[in-house]
């Protein structure tokens, strides 16, 4: 008879010790999910709000550039020459930039993701 209530015994926590380390993995997978939902959640805000911010200084230096076009035109009595000076203005830049991305651009892009997917809580 003890035999048998020793493995019933055995049985008994085995299925507990089994009970446990099933909630357990339960438990540290919704929180895995939860970690990943409220990092993407966060990163998703942030590509947003960039978004909106872009587009607004985008319109906001377009109608800059427009204006800055018009009155160099006006001042030397030839409206498409301000504005091929103004496009002169940005090529320089934008060949710059072309120089200098991955160091001004995607450096930091890189580890402000790095930043936001492992540092912060």
């Amino acid at each position: 008879m003890q035999v048998i209530d020793s493995a019933n015994e055995i049985k008994d926590q085995a299925a507990d010790w089994f009970d446990h380390a099933s909630d357990y993995f339960e438990a540290r997978w919704n929180l895995g999910v939860l970690e990943v939902s409220e990092k993407t959640a966060g990163v998703v805000s942030s590509l947003a709000s960039a978004v909106i911010i872009g587009t607004i200084g985008t319109i906001t230096l377009l109608f800059v550039s427009l204006g800055v076009a018009w009155l160099i035109g006006q001042q030397l009595n030839s409206p498409a020459l301000g504005f091929f000076i103004v496009a002169g203005f940005y090529a320089l830049v934008g060949i710059i930039m072309y120089m200098v991305k991955d160091k001004l651009i995607k450096v930091p892009v890189v580890n402000s993701f790095i930043k936001r997917f492992y540092y912060e809580s």
